[in-house]
């Protein structure tokens, strides 16, 4: 009788070890498979020009202040591409790596924030004029200066081609070492309503939407929506009323981002792209339906609340919606609220940390680096004992 009690005990005793070795194992797993912690990001601008001094002081803040990771643009308005021949933008290329040596040396991630829809450069513009979107008039950006910036030309997302020359882009560099990711910008359509802060400094009166900022009406969106609904919208009384036709610009353009940001995962990268401020003002000014751009790691919606006319809390009531239409599209995507440094005093810093954290972000991310060194002396300090 003894030693059946003392095989009875050891028999409980090791279904207990077991079960806790089980649950262990479970919490484990579980935590392995939780998202990132929340992350402080921001952008910086780029060029062939930019000294080894510059990349230095930029990289060591960073590390000082606690920002781990830095978009970096490497193709923008006044792109310099090397190589005409093969579309190759070797200067973006250039911008990168020698980039990379600074974020080894300070463990702070380097992203390539790349131009997307918006490309500028000329040989592309001369070898493919059809690529480019189209207003309700009938005109190609390609040819007019939208808002008087020579920089707003746009390649129409309906065009195949349009999506195959942005995923070469996106090939090239990743291809590069010690790269972590690749940022998407100006994935969507012109402004056909600009920010209403903006209106009154660029001169221009958008109380309804008006035929020369509408796009995208190129004959391949026009076929390819007639092919859909029996109708060319040129031929519609007021296209902006017709839901199926802003629903197909919503969609194609998702598609186009979505294609994109599959091609960075494949290549081993973390994908992201940065957005307008709110999903529904977002589809409003410039048909972006950022929360069905599928296959994004993160996604950073420029909370840029001066703009748009709005008091401070508006920054965490965009994060807030933002985070909600995510998960209503069940996109697995981390929204990161991208601040504009202008609009955020040093010695407010943390009031504003508070809204992103209450609207429900993953992160945040700063615009821009260069804003930081133009703010007065004690913005660097004050970042960094707030990010504490």
């Amino acid at each position: 009788p003894h030693r059946d009690i003392t095989k009875k005990k050891r028999i409980i005793m090791k279904t207990r070890i077991i079960t806790i070795i089980t649950i262990l194992t479970l919490i484990m797993s579980c935590s392995s498979t939780k998202s990132p912690s929340p992350k402080v990001w921001a952008w910086v601008s780029g060029s062939l020009t930019m000294t080894d001094e510059t990349l230095e002081h930029y990289f060591s803040k960073c590390k000082e202040v606690g920002i781990e990771a830095i978009m970096m643009e490497c193709h923008s308005g006044k792109p310099v591409v090397l190589d005409s021949t093969t579309f190759r933008d070797s200067a973006a290329l250039e911008i990168i790596r020698r980039a990379v040596p600074y974020a080894e040396k300070y463990g702070v991630e380097l992203h390539a924030w790349m131009w997307t829809t918006n490309r500028v450069e000329k040989h592309l513009r001369d070898a493919h004029p059809e690529w480019y979107q189209v207003n309700a008039q009938g005109e190609s950006c390609n040819d007019i200066k939208l808002y008087n910036r020579e920089h707003y030309r746009w390649l129409c997302p309906s065009r195949p081609e349009t999506t195959e020359y942005l995923k070469e882009r996106v090939r090239e560099l990743a291809e590069i070492d010690g790269l972590t990711g690749i940022h998407l910008d100006f994935i969507r359509y012109p402004d056909v309503i600009l920010p209403y802060g903006l209106h009154e400094s660029r001169g221009v009166v958008q109380d309804k939407v008006y035929p020369l900022w509408d796009f995208c009406y190129c004959e391949k969106c026009r076929e390819e929506f007639k092919k859909l609904h029996g109708v060319d919208p040129m031929d519609l009384e007021d296209p902006t009323a017709c839901q199926e036709w802003m629903q197909y610009r919503w969609d194609v353009m998702a598609k186009m981002a979505s294609d994109v940001a599959a091609v960075i995962k494949e290549c081993g990268k973390v994908s992201s792209a940065a957005v307008f401020a709110s999903p529904e003002e977002s589809k409003k000014l410039v048909r972006q339906d950022w929360a069905n751009f599928k296959n994004l790691d993160y996604v950073f919606p420029m909370i840029y609340h001066k703009f748009y006319d709005k008091d401070d809390p508006w920054v965490e009531t965009a994060t807030r919606e933002g985070v909600e239409a995510l998960a209503a599209a069940d996109n697995p995507a981390l929204l990161c609220s991208g601040l504009f440094v202008g609009h955020v005093p040093s010695d407010r810093i943390p009031e504003f940390l508070g809204y992103v954290r209450n609207g429900g972000a993953h992160g945040i991310s700063f615009f821009c680096l260069e804003s930081i060194d133009h703010r007065d002396t004690t913005y660097w300090n004050a970042l960094k004992e707030a990010l504490k």
